[in-house]
Order: structure tokens, then sequence, then C-alpha cells
């Protein structure tokens, strides 16, 4: 994948530099994106209250968990919180260790657990949930700050393997 051509200008200690920082702030961005409460959906029909629910990531997952949906929790889990810190974890690698060789693995092994990474997908599906949501008369829903983070994380995390130089 081809650096973004503005990028491609600036020397590659500069662009490894910005690289990490960015691979920081995602970090920081997925954490908030995952723990703090994403979505809030409330459903009314005839003055009854069906169903009120505020919920982050982990929430959901711990909730889908304790429904006995055990799978669709572990997927969620898996894809949208253990993938991106394992790419994460890799990427830091990739900054401080290895051979040259070595490296060049690890950024290929990023880039292959990449297309596995639901997280974007995931960001994708709440936003579309909220404006089901918003189209129905009976469903209120909100966004909260944990959609916002959690789709920083999906571009910050993006950008900081757009600015990284070639090993």
């Amino acid at each position: 994948m081809k650096n973004i051509f503005i990028f491609n200008r600036v020397p590659s200690n500069v662009r490894n530099n910005a690289s990490f920082i960015l691979l920081l702030i995602s970090f920081f961005l997925l954490y908030l994106g995952v723990t703090e409460p994403m979505l809030a959906m409330r459903a009314e029909l005839l003055g009854n209250e069906l169903f009120n629910f505020k919920r982050s990531i982990l929430g959901a997952t711990e909730q889908l968990y304790k429904d006995g949906f055990y799978l669709v929790a572990f997927l969620i889990f898996f894809f949208s919180i253990m993938i991106p810190v394992l790419k994460g974890i890799v990427v830091l690698w990739v900054f401080g260790f290895g051979t040259s060789n070595q490296k060049r693995k690890a950024h290929n092994f990023v880039f292959a657990i990449g297309r596995w990474s639901m997280a974007d997908v995931f960001a994708v599906g709440v936003f579309i949930g909220y404006l089901a949501g918003q189209a129905a008369t009976q469903i209120d829903s909100v966004l909260h700050p944990g959609f916002y983070y959690f789709t920083g994380y999906c571009l910050v995390s993006l950008l900081s393997l757009q600015v990284k130089s070639k090993l």
C-alpha cells in the first residue's frame, strides 16, 4: 500500500515519529471508544417503555455474553477489540525491536490481519443503527462519545500506518 502522496516528500525519521505519535493517540482513542458509552436507544409503544439502554462496546459484549449469545459476544470482542490491540502491539514492536527483515514481516502481518479487523465495520454498523433509530418514530437513538472515539481510532490508526516510512 502506498503512503499518502503528501508524506512521500517528508524525511522518513519525521514520518516515523509522526506515525508513532499517531499510533499512541489511536491506542488512547481505542480505549475510550471501547469503554465509553457509544449508543443509547429507547423505544416506547403506546406510552409503555419497551427498552432503554446505553452501552459501550465492552458493556454490549458483556451483556451479550450474559444473555447467552456467546458467539456474537466473542466475535465482537475478537474482531473489534482484540485484533486492533494486536495490530497496535505489533506496530509498536516494529518501531523498537527486531532486524529489518523481522520488521518487514511484522509490518506485512499487520496489513494481513488488518483485513480481519472489523473495527471500521462495527463503527459503520453502530451509525446505521443510530440512523434506523432516528427514522422510526417510536425509537429514540443518541450517539454518545464512545462512538466518536472509536471512529477516531479507526481513522487515526489507518493514518498512522499510511504515514510510516517503508522498512
